[in-house]
């Protein structure tokens, strides 16, 4: 039986890592005797692995320190539309004292959207 060259490595893999049954060494032993390679793949000490680094301690902490941080920026952004809204209806109310005050408050209302929504934008790349 020929098995395919990529079995055979996943294979030479699981019986230098010591997690290959029996039947497994056994077939992979039978088949080195047709195949060189495979007995030069056994035969060669099996490589080390570097171990992966750990994961930070604390990332629970900055995840619920970024949500807090994002529901503080909308809640501000909030409280800026709602004082901006009753600017404007002010301004409305005052019109005819004051007729280039709603021209005015929707120039301010332009500006601070803008702001918001670059603010916005900046937030959403860090998510």
């Amino acid at each position: 039986m020929t098995l395919h060259p990529d079995v055979l490595t996943d294979l030479v893999i699981l019986y230098h890592a010591g997690e290959a049954s029996q039947a497994t060494r056994s077939l992979l032993e039978a088949e080195a005797v047709t195949n060189p390679p495979l007995a030069a793949a056994l035969a060669a000490p099996p490589r080390q692995v570097a171990p992966l680094p750990a994961a930070p301690q604390d990332t629970g902490r900055v995840a619920i320190r970024e949500i807090n941080r994002l529901y503080r920026h909308r809640n501000l952004l909030v409280a800026v539309v709602a004082a901006l809204l009753l600017i404007l209806i002010s301004a409305l109310r005052l019109y005819k004292d004051y007729p280039w005050l709603p021209m005015a408050t929707l120039a301010l209302w332009w500006v601070v959207a803008l702001i918001g929504l670059n603010v916005h934008k900046r937030l959403q790349k860090r998510l």
